[in-house]
């Protein structure tokens, strides 16, 4: 009602609207004991959008291209609101839907498959992911060529989900390849050839080359902050990655000094909740560990686990290597019991996601059973 306001003492009424947002129902008297009843919807983005499909879809039916344009838009903001699983199912329909109606090699059954493929690498399905990198890069490479740079979009692409698997040598390969594409057809000082700089010193970090690495990701943090600017992701991305480059060569001191900073800018920039700022939660605990600092180190990596765990759920590869080094934080300072704790429930989380005669299974427990010996 126009004009009204609560009154202290006024009843409320909370709940969520399943799929839509969240609703808040407040009721009190009004003037002249009239009662009054004020009605506030939040619509998430993906709620106002799950509205406009569902009104675009009785007018014009399920499988029309707009509808379909829509429901991935859906995709991408379930995406960014966490809501992971139902972001892969709208995604895997959207690329039934252009792949049926467009064919396999049209630009938006690409950016489908790709846009799924981002999603499986960053949920820990680096198989998956894989072949769905493949199918773009092959299809882009034939419709636009080797030098196109949608084509080489899709080679950094691969590249990242290679060195995901853990094959190093091919990732070098295939990222060299990218950067050299990208620096002959865009130029040595292109946003996109930076970021080919900064894929391939992940490659080398990978592998251990952490000279190479290193200067790399420095050449690329002084090019990205003189060409796009302080705040910049790539700025970011190359300062957090120098860092932790630079604490693996025995630089400590200053690593942490460059990595509290890449942290609050993350936090700033990216969010509390994103996944590369709880990343760099995780290599900062790590740090402080090594200086010895116990509780700025456990703090640092319980922000991980749980924004990482709110993200993905507890089986996730990244909880279960961000609770491991939480594990070894505690024992490390005589703090078995929580030690073995952490433990436990890595090695839970390790026989659900890879079985439980898998290698990394049997490393776990090892760290487990180690713990319990400490604690006699």
């Amino acid at each position: 009602m126009p004009g009204s306001s609560p009154a202290p003492g006024g009843a409320a009424d909370e709940g969520e609207l399943e799929g839509l947002g969240s609703y808040r129902i407040t009721r009190y008297e009004g003037e002249d004991g009239v009662p009054v009843m004020n009605v506030k919807l939040s619509l998430t983005p993906s709620g106002m959008t799950r509205l406009k499909l569902s009104h675009l879809a009785a007018e014009h039916g399920p499988h029309h291209p707009d509808v379909v344009r829509l429901s991935f838009e859906l995709a991408e903001q379930l995406r960014q609101e966490g809501e992971f699983d139902e972001a892969e199912e709208v995604f895997r329909w959207v690329m039934a839907e252009r792949r049926a109606d467009l064919g396999p090699a049209h630009p938006d059954t690409l950016a489908a498959e790709a846009a799924l493929a981002s999603l499986l690498r960053a949920r820990g399905r680096p198989e998956d992911a894989e072949r769905l990198r493949r199918s773009v890069f092959a299809q882009r490479e034939t419709t636009l060529g080797p030098d196109h740079p949608d084509t080489l979009a899709a080679l950094g692409d691969l590249a990242l989900v290679v060195l995901a698997l853990g094959r190093h040598e091919e990732a070098e390969r295939l990222a060299r390849t990218a950067l050299e594409r990208r620096t002959r057809v865009l130029g040595p000082e292109h946003e996109d050839t930076l970021g080919s700089r900064n894929t391939l010193a992940g490659v080398l970090r990978a592998r251990g080359a952490l000279e190479e690495a290193g200067a790399l990701y420095l050449s690329v943090l002084r090019d990205a902050e003189r060409l796009l600017g302080r705040t910049s992701e790539l700025t970011l991305t190359a300062r957090i990655n120098h860092a932790a480059v630079q604490y693996r060569l025995g630089h400590v001191a200053q690593a942490v000094r460059s990595m509290h900073d890449g942290v609050r800018q993350s936090v700033e920039t990216k969010g509390a909740g994103h996944p590369d700022t709880l990343s760099a939660h995780a290599t900062l605990g790590a740090m402080l560990q090594a200086l010895g600092k116990v509780e700025e180190a456990a703090s640092e990596l319980r922000t991980a686990v749980v924004g990482m765990e709110r993200l993905h759920g507890p089986d996730h590869p990244d909880v279960l290597k961000y609770r491991t080094s939480l594990a070894a934080t505690f024992f490390n300072a005589g703090r078995h019991a929580q030690a073995e704790e952490e433990c436990r429930l890595v090695v839970a989380g390790h026989e659900r996601l890879y079985g439980t005669a898998d290698p990394r299974t049997a490393k776990a427990r090892e760290n487990l059973r180690m713990v319990r010996i400490a604690r006699g």
